[in-house]
C-alpha cells in the first residue's frame, strides 16, 4: 500500500481546459470593452435607464411654469409669431403677477420692427437681472451660432439652450455651461437650478413627470386671464409649442414634448444634486475581475453568475436614488458571454456536477511518455444505478472520486459509462502492481449514499504503451478493465496485441462476410430449461465464428460493430436461415420446442424484415409459433412507429416475441406494456450473483413479479450454480439458461438431450 498514497504525478499537467477558460474570459472582456468604447449598447442602456426612471416617477416641484406660444395663441393674435411688443407686454404682466424670473427659450438673433425691439429691450431693462434670453452653439460647423442681437445683449442675461439627444431619442443631455459670444454662460437648466459647474454635461433624469409641470398659454397671459396665481414666486419659461416649431423632443416610451419641459426636468435633476455619471468602465471592470476569477475554477459557479446578473440589474436602481448613474450593458454582455460559454464548456467537459471529465476531454490531452493510463471499472454499476436516484448516483461518483483523489491529488478524473479513467505517474512494474492492488482495496468496502451502502465491485485496466496516441491508450485501458471484469481478475495491463485488435475491428465485417460465404461461420444452440420440470423446452441460436488466425471471435463484439456500421442485417439473415433449418430437426422430437433468435432494433426498422421472416417460415415450412425473436431491451424502441408496425406484423404472423437483457436499459413497466412480448429475459448481470447479493435477489424477485403481472413468461439468463436455480424456482421463474445447464452446442449434440431432464424437478 506504500505506493498508493502520497505519490506525486511526476508529469506536466495538461493546460488545455484552463487555457480554454482563459480564452473565453478574454474574448468576453474584449467584446465588452469594444462594445463600451463604441457605445454599442447605448440604446439598450438608455432604455433600461428610462425604465428605472418610470419606477421612480414623481411630480414636478412646481417652482417653474412654462408659458407656451401655442397654435391657439397665434391664431387669436392672427400672426405666425408674436411681435416683440407683445413679448414686452407679456414680460411686464408676468412680473406684475409675481414671477421670480423670466426665460425666453429663443435667441432673438435677428432684429425686427425697431419700435417693437425697443419696447422689448426697455421691458427687459425694467426687470434687469431677472430676464434671460437664449443662445445656441451650432451643431454643424457650416451653420452659424444663434446669439442674441445687439439690441438685447445688454438688456438681459444670456443662457445656452443647447442639448443632445441619445440614439432613438431615449436620453437627453444638457450642458451646465458653454462658452459662447466670448464668455462662459450657464445653460437654461443650470440657471433655473442655480448650479455653477462650468463646462460639464449631465443626463436629464426622466423620473420627473413632465405632465405635472405647470403650464399656461401665451395668449392668456397677454389677455390677463386664466389661473394667474401660479406665477407668484415662480421661474417662467416662455417657449414655442406650435405645430411649426421644431423644438419638440421625444420622451422614452412616450410622445414628443416641447424642449422647455426638458429644460425644467433638467433643472429638477440638478436641484437634487449634480448627477454623477460613472459611465460603463466601473461595472465592466468589476465584471472583468469576476470573470477572471471564474476562469480559474474548474467549474465556474452558475450561482455566482446569477448573483452577478442580479447585481447588474439592481445596483443601478440603488445608485439612481443617490443621483449616480452607471452603465451596465457592456458588463452585462461580458458576463453573459462568459457565463454561457463557461456553462457550455463545463457541460462538454464534465459529468453533471461531479467534476468528473468526459472521456473525450481527457483524450484531447497531450500524449506524455511519463504517464500510465488507468481505468477503474465499477462492475456492478448497472445494479447500483437501478437502486439509487440520479442525485444519489452523482453523490456516489463524487465520493468515489474523492477516494481516488487521495491516491493522486494532482490527477483529473474522467468517467465513461461505468469507468473512471485518469493519467498517473509512470511506475515500475512491481510498484504499478502494488498500486493497482491498493486501488482495488479502496473499493473493498461499501460507499454510503442516501442511507444505503451498496458494495462496489471494481476491476482495473492499465495502458503502458507510451508511444501510442492518448485516445488509443484510454480505449485500451477501458477495454482491459472490461476484460479483467470478465476474467475475474483485479487488474489487467494492456498488451501490444491491443493495437492489432483495433486493426481487426476495422476489417471484421468484410472478413465476416467472406466467412459466411465460405460457410466458416456456424450457429450453436444454448438450451432453455423449464425450471418446474428440468426439461429442455427450447434453445437460443448463437453465432459462432472460429477465425483461422484469431481463433473464436466474440459474437457480441461482431454484432456491436455491425450495428455501428448498419450492417447487422447480414448477421440476422444468416442466423435466421441456419437456425430455422436446424431447428426443424428438434421440432420432430418435440413439437413444442421453440428456437430463439436475437434481432436488433435496426432489423425492425427495415421495412423488408417482416416479409423476409414470413418468406423463411414458408420456405422451411416452420411453424411461426415455434419461433421466438429476442429484442434487446437496451434499444429505445417504444416510441418508434416503424418498429411498432414491425412488431405488430410479426405478431400477426404468429411469431413469439421476447424482451432480452431486461433490467440494464429502459427497464420499466411502461416499456413492457408497449412491447407485445410473450416473454422477458432477465439479464445475467442480476442473475449470476444473486445467491450472494441481497440487492440482486431483490431486483430479480421484483422483475419476476412485474413480468408475471403482465402475463409474460419470465426467463433468467446466466445461471451458473444450483443455488441460483433453487432461488429462481422459489421465486416462480418459468425458465432459465446458463452454463450450469449447458453451453451453446451444435444441434447434433443438443438433439439427444431433448426429452431428458437436465435438472431435478
Amino acid at each position: 500500500m506504500r505506493a498508493l498514497f502520497g505519490r506525486g504525478s511526476g508529469r506536466k499537467r495538461d493546460n488545455s481546459l484552463p487555457s480554454a477558460r482563459r480564452r473565453i474570459a478574454l474574448w468576453a472582456m474584449a467584446i465588452g470593452l469594444v462594445a463600451g468604447a463604441i457605445e454599442l449598447f447605448l440604446p439598450i442602456e438608455d432604455s433600461y435607464r428610462a425604465i428605472r426612471a418610470m419606477v421612480r416617477e414623481h411630480p414636478a416641484d412646481q417652482t417653474a411654469v412654462v408659458v407656451f406660444v401655442d397654435d391657439g395663441s397665434l391664431n387669436e393674435l392672427g400672426v405666425n409669431d408674436p411681435s416683440r411688443a407683445d413679448d414686452a407686454r407679456v414680460l411686464d404682466q408676468l412680473f406684475r403677477l409675481g414671477a421670480r424670473r423670466v426665460f425666453f427659450d429663443r435667441a432673438y438673433a435677428d432684429a425686427s420692427n425697431e419700435s417693437d425691439d425697443a419696447q422689448l429691450a426697455a421691458a427687459m431693462r425694467r426687470h434687469a437681472g431677472r430676464v434671460f434670453i437664449g443662445a445656441s452653439l451650432a451643431n454643424d460647423a457650416d451653420m452659424p451660432n444663434l446669439f442674441p442681437h445687439a439690441r438685447f445683449r445688454s438688456a438681459a442675461g444670456i443662457v445656452t439652450i443647447n442639448g443632445q439627444e441619445g440614439p432613438l431619442g431615449l436620453s437627453t443631455r444638457f450642458p451646465t455651461s458653454l462658452t459662447i459670444g466670448g464668455a462662459e454662460r450657464r445653460s437654461l437648466s443650470a440657471e433655473l437650478a442655480n448650479v455653477d459647474r462650468p463646462g460639464a454635461w449631465y443626463m436629464v433624469d426622466f423620473a420627473t413627470d413632465y405632465k405635472t409641470i405647470p403650464t399656461a398659454r401665451y395668449i392668456d397671459i397677454l389677455r390677463g386671464r386664466g389661473e394667474l396665481a401660479k406665477f407668484r414666486g415662480a421661474d417662467v419659461i416662455i417657449a414655442p409649442s406650435s405645430r411649426t416649431s421644431s423644438d419638440f423632443h421625444p420622451i422614452p416610451f412616450n410622445t414628443k414634448i416641447p424642449g422647455a419641459l426638458l429644460h425644467v426636468m433638467g433643472a429638477e435633476t440638478l436641484k437634487k444634486g449634480y448627477p454623477i455619471d460613472l459611465g460603463w468602465l466601473p461595472a465592466f471592470l468589476a465584471v472583468a475581475v469576476f470573470v477572471g476569477a471564474q476562469s480559474r475554477k474548474r467549474q465556474p459557479s452558475a450561482r455566482a453568475a446569477t448573483a452577478g446578473f442580479a447585481g447588474l440589474a439592481v445596483i443601478p436602481f440603488a445608485l439612481d436614488f443617490a443621483h449616480v448613474s452607471i452603465d451596465v450593458m457592456p458588463a452585462l454582455a461580458t458576463l453573459s458571454i462568459a457565463s454561457v460559454r463557461f456553462a457550455r464548456l463545463a457541460r462538454d467537459t464534465y459529468r453533471g456536477s461531479t467534476g468528473l471529465q468526459n472521456i473525450a476531454v481527457l483524450q484531447r490531452n497531450r500524449a506524455n511518455d511519463q504517464v500510465d493510463v488507468i481505468a477503474l471499472k465499477i462492475r456492478n454499476f448497472a445494479t447500483i444505478s437501478a437502486l439509487l436516484t440520479p442525485d444519489q448516483i452523482e453523490e456516489l461518483l463524487v465520493k468515489a472520486q474523492a477516494m481516488l483523489q487521495a491516491t493522486d491529488e494532482s490527477a483529473e478524473f474522467a468517467f465513461d459509462k461505468d469507468t473512471f479513467v485518469w493519467l498517473a505517474a509512470r511506475l515500475r512494474q512491481g510498484d504499478l502492481e502494488d498500486h493497482l492492488r491498493g486501488l482495488h482495496a479502496l473499493f473493498s468496502t461499501s460507499i454510503t449514499v442516501g442511507g444505503q451502502a451498496p458494495d462496489v465491485a471494481s476491476s482495473i485496466g492499465v495502458d503502458t504503451d507510451y508511444s501510442a496516441p492518448l485516445r488509443e491508450r484510454t480505449e485500451n485501458a477501458i477495454q482491459c478493465a472490461e476484460d479483467a471484469a470478465h476474467a475475474g481478475r483485479i487488474y489487467m495491463v494492456a498488451e501490444p496485441r491491443m493495437v492489432e485488435d483495433r486493426v481487426w475491428r476495422l476489417q471484421i465485417l468484410s472478413e465476416l462476410e467472406t466467412a459466411i460465404r465460405n460457410e466458416d461461420v456456424d450457429v450453436f444452440f444454448q438450451p432453455k430449461i423449464a425450471l418446474a420440470t428440468g426439461a429442455i423446452i427450447g434453445a437460443e441460436a448463437l453465432m459462432r465464428w472460429n477465425h483461422p488466425t484469431r481463433g473464436p471471435v466474440d459474437p457480441q463484439q461482431v454484432v456491436g460493430i455491425a450495428e455501428e456500421h448498419n450492417r447487422v442485417d447480414m448477421i440476422t439473415r444468416f442466423v435466421l436461415n441456419r437456425a430455422i433449418s436446424q431447428a426443424r430437426r428438434a421440432i420432430v422430437l418435440d413439437p413444442k420446442f421453440k428456437i430463439a433468435i436475437n434481432i436488433s432494433a435496426l432489423d425492425l426498422r427495415d421495412p423488408m424484415f417482416v416479409g423476409q421472416v414470413e418468406h423463411l417460415l414458408a420456405a422451411y415450412r416452420f411453424p411461426a409459433a415455434n419461433m421466438v425473436l429476442e429484442i434487446t431491451e437496451t434499444a429505445p424502441i417504444e416510441n418508434d412507429e416503424i418498429i411498432a408496425n414491425a412488431l405488430t406484423g410479426l405478431k400477426r404472423l404468429g411469431v413469439r416475441l421476447s424482451v432480452d437483457d431486461f433490467g440494464i436499459g429502459h427497464a420499466s413497466l411502461h416499456y413492457l406494456r408497449r412491447i407485445p412480448a410473450d416473454e422477458v429475459k432477465i439479464d445475467r448481470s442480476f442473475v449470476t450473483l444473486m445467491d450472494s447479493s441481497i440487492e440482486d435477489r431483490a431486483l430479480v424477485r421484483t422483475s419476476i413479479e412485474m413480468i408475471h403481472s403482465l402475463g409474460r413468461t419470465a426467463v433468467a439468463e446466466g445461471v451458473e450454480n444450483q443455488a441460483v436455480v433453487d432461488l429462481l424456482r422459489e421465486m416462480g421463474c418459468d425458465a432459465a439458461q446458463g452454463y450450469f445447464f449447458a453451453k451453446a452446442l451444435p444441434m447434433d449434440e443438443l438433439l439427444p438431450r431433448i426429452g431428458e431432464h437436465t435438472i431435478a424437478a
